[in-house]
């Protein structure tokens, strides 16, 4: 996408009279009556707003433009009003569509001349408002300034959106379009889990009955059935028909776990499937979104779950529960126990070697599967505690949750898909056997208090959990590079082609070309490019980032955003001004990444770009440094000078090699 607005800006740079004639025209189709029906305007009045954050358009010349086609239009379409009048009614259009003008008329009748103002932002009236105001009579001059004053806040309110969408984009380019993907998976992991999830428990809702019908009507054609439930499903409310459904469900996760742990014991395609998928997760990973997939993997770790089950329980027991107490220890300890013995049967390794005892094995996923059986049990509890209406919202946390915690495990290379795939089906396996067993005893009464208990203890674990271990979880889940060792010599002469000449997007797409190499400590390099200006940036934390609001504020008091390569941030980022430049917005900026090399066996190998960047000005509310070329790294050659460093020639152009004088040799 933010490809596609370089192109735009490129088209408009090239074209720059035809830019306002076509906002004007899609205003004025959005808003003409009949072609505002079908017309999608607002999709480019969005647009045009991303394109002024990128700044190919301005926004007043952009605005005027805009408010001009939305008068005119509207006006156009009054007319038209006033001119046919009732004969409107018989265009083919209306004709064939008549609750259009009826719910027109309803609306001005309802708001009089303010429907001219309110009915711009309401979708399904907003074409024909206009024309039925001149069907009604109203004055032309009370119309016009209506008109003009809703186009005046139309008009902004449809550009400011893509503004804000356009710098996103430029938020996500500068930062990396990984951790935007990142986001929107949880995004959309967060949808499945309240919005599907609420349709879905409508939808059964609504066709149980229907479905026990046809299993009634499915069994009556079987007597070796009817006998041997000895006639307990005839009865209306027989608590046996749940059961024998979920029964059903109970079969297709044991046919899909046994379906999996056939293809890992025996290597099939889905274990392939699994590797290119490992593969393709550990490309997108970032330091921040490692930050929160750590949080979220930490939510099923042992730290919690057991405390919680054990939180819970004891509330079970001081409600008198005692077989809903016995059910949920056997369900946790018997999940756990199944998980175990599957481990040391199967013995899959995992991915990277991360932990010891039975859980150093991959599959089943221990956290996929005991996250699954323990918060879905606690769900099912906690329903049983609040207004019908409302019992779905426990399990949709729960699946929110228990989603999560299954992807972050792939994320962080914790585990295969199959892993986590194969947890899932058992625990779900597993979880029906003990709800069978649950409500057939018969004791299924709601401990009162459970949901407003279990929220509170939840979060006061999963943060104290936070709290303590989230700095030994980075550590244990951070991601894993290979190093290659090579000689000074063998460095110089050919080994710094094979270095990655450009830093990648997630889409592949080439961002800036590496074109530094350094040999050496970082230390050392900071210390004699300070000679020469080099300073790093005020660190970019909450507070600082308010920076960003100050309008007026030069380049050096600005935060500067971080960028990644290879998953992971810049180990040194340096900034200084621009020879020979008096603009208080253009300056240098200087990264270096981790190469993953050896010299020597022992001197660390870095990779670097060197760029230009620009503090853009949003509206005069928002001042971003952005990252707006690469610059030839010869300049660095006399800023490098207390160093020894070499010019080498590449395809994308120059590459400095720089070397510590100390690690260089003879």
């Amino acid at each position: 996408m933010h490809e596609l607005l370089l192109q735009l800006n490129a088209w408009i740079a090239g074209h720059p009279n035809s830019a306002g004639l076509i906002i004007f025209f899609s205003s004025f189709a959005e808003s003409l009556a009949f072609v505002g029906l079908i017309m999608p305007g607002t999709v480019l009045m969005l647009a045009a707003g991303a394109l002024v954050t990128e700044g190919a358009l301005s926004f007043w010349p952009t605005m005027t433009w805009a408010v001009c086609g939305a008068v005119l239009a509207d006006g156009l379409s009054f007319l038209l009003g006033r001119h046919f009048a009732e004969k409107i009614r018989r265009f083919p259009l209306f004709a064939r569509f008549p609750d259009m003008l009826v719910r027109g008329e309803e609306f001005f009748r309802r708001h009089g001349g303010k429907s001219v103002f309110l009915g711009r932002f309401v979708g399904p009236v907003r074409p024909v408002i206009p024309l039925v105001a001149g069907m009604m009579g109203m004055g032309q001059g009370r119309f016009s300034i209506y008109n003009i004053l809703s186009a005046l806040v139309w008009a902004p309110a449809y550009l400011l959106p893509g503004m804000a969408f356009g710098a996103s984009l430029a938020l996500a380019g500068e930062v990396a379009g990984r951790l935007a993907l990142l986001l929107g998976i949880l995004g959309a992991l967060l949808w499945i889990a309240f919005s599907l999830f609420h349709q879905l428990f409508r939808f059964f809702s609504g066709h149980w009955t229907g479905w026990e019908k046809k299993l009634v009507i499915l069994i009556d054609h079987s007597p070796v059935f009817r006998q041997w439930l000895g006639g307990r499903f005839d009865q209306e409310a027989s608590p046996v028909r749940p059961l024998l459904m979920l029964s059903l469900f109970f079969i297709g996760a044991c046919l899909l776990f046994f379906g999996i742990t056939e293809d890992v014991v025996t290597g099939d395609p889905l274990v392939r499937a699994g590797t290119s998928f490992y593969h393709l997760l550990q490309g997108i990973r970032t330091p921040w979104g490692d930050v929160i997939m750590v949080a979220m993997t930490m939510i099923g770790d042992a730290a919690v779950t057991v405390p919680l089950a054990m939180a819970v329980l004891a509330r079970l027991l001081a409600c008198g529960q005692r077989f809903t107490a016995l059910i949920c220890t056997i369900t946790i300890a018997g999940g756990y126990a199944l998980v175990t013995i599957i481990k040391e049967t199967v013995r899959l390794p995992r991915p990277v070697d991360m932990y010891g005892g039975a859980v150093h094995w991959a599959f089943p996923s221990s956290h996929a599967a005991m996250s699954l059986i323990i918060y879905g049990f606690l769900a099912l509890l906690c329903s049983r505690d609040v207004a019908p209406k409302f019992r779905w919202l426990p399990f949709a946390f729960s699946l929110f949750f228990v989603l999560a915690i299954g992807f972050s495990r792939l994320y962080l290379g914790a585990h295969w898909l199959s892993d986590v795939v194969g947890g899932f089906s058992l625990g779900t396996a597993w979880l029906i056997v003990m709800t069978v067993i649950y409500l057939h005893g018969g004791r299924g009464v709601s401990c009162r208090g459970l949901f407003r208990f279990s929220l509170p203890a939840f979060l006061v674990l999963v943060i104290f959990h936070w709290v303590t271990g989230f700095q030994d979880n980075r550590i244990r889940y951070r991601q894993h590079h290979a190093v290659v060792r090579m000689t000074t010599k063998q460095w110089i002469q050919s080994g710094w082609r094979s270095l990655p000449l450009y830093r990648f997007d997630l889409g592949g797409e080439k961002e800036q070309p590496l074109n530094l190499q350094y040999a050496g400590t970082l230390a050392d390099l900071e210390k004699a490019l300070q000679r020469s200006g080099w300073h790093r940036p005020i660190p970019l934390r909450p507070a600082t980032s308010l920076h960003w609001l100050l309008p007026d504020s030069v380049w050096n008091n600005l935060p500067v955003l971080p960028q990644f390569h290879d998953g992971r941030n810049e180990a040194l980022l340096l900034i200084n001004r621009l020879p020979e430049s008096k603009s208080t917005n253009n300056f240098l900026a200087l990264r270096f990444w981790p190469a993953d090399v050896l010299l020597d066996n022992s001197v660390p190998l870095w990779i670097g770009t060197l760029t230009r960047m620009r503090v853009r000005r949003y509206l005069r509310l928002l001042a971003l440094p952005r990252t707006v070329g690469s610059v030839p790294s010869g300049l660095l050659c006399e800023d490098v000078r207390p160093l020894k460093s070499m010019l080498k020639k590449s395809p994308p152009g120059t590459i400095l090699l720089i070397m510590d004088q100390k690690e260089s040799g003879p």
